[in-house]
C-alpha cells in the first residue's frame, strides 16, 4: 500500500538527478571547451573605478552589518543562557 507511492517517489528522484547530473556536465563541457577555444580566462567584465569603489564599500558594509548580527546574536544567546540559568538557581536553592 505505501510501498506503491515510496517506490514511484524515488523513482522520480533517481531520474530527476540524471537529468541534473546531464546538465551540470553539459554546463562542465561547455566551460571547457571554451576555455580551451580561447587559451585565456574569461573576460573581466568592464567596470569604472567608480563601479569598483561602490563594489568594495558595499562589500565593506556588508561585512561590518553581518559581524553586528554576529554580535548582537551571541549577546541574546548568553543573556538568555545566564537567565536560566539564574531561575535554575534561584529554584534549586530554596
Amino acid at each position: 500500500m505505501g510501498g506503491e507511492g515510496y517506490m514511484l517517489d524515488m523513482i522520480r528522484r533517481l531520474s530527476e538527478g540524471r537529468e541534473a547530473s546531464r546538465l551540470r556536465r553539459e554546463r562542465a563541457n561547455d566551460k571547457l571547451k571554451h576555455l580551451n577555444r580561447t587559451n585565456e580566462p574569461y573576460p573581466l567584465p568592464n567596470t569604472t573605478p567608480e563601479e569598483m569603489e561602490r563594489i568594495i564599500h558595499d562589500s565593506e558594509k556588508k561585512k561590518e552589518k553581518d559581524s553586528n548580527y554576529f554580535v548582537w546574536g551571541t549577546l541574546i544567546i548568553m543573556g538568555v543562557l545566564i537567565a536560566i540559568a539564574v531561575i535554575l538557581w534561584a529554584v534549586f536553592i530554596k
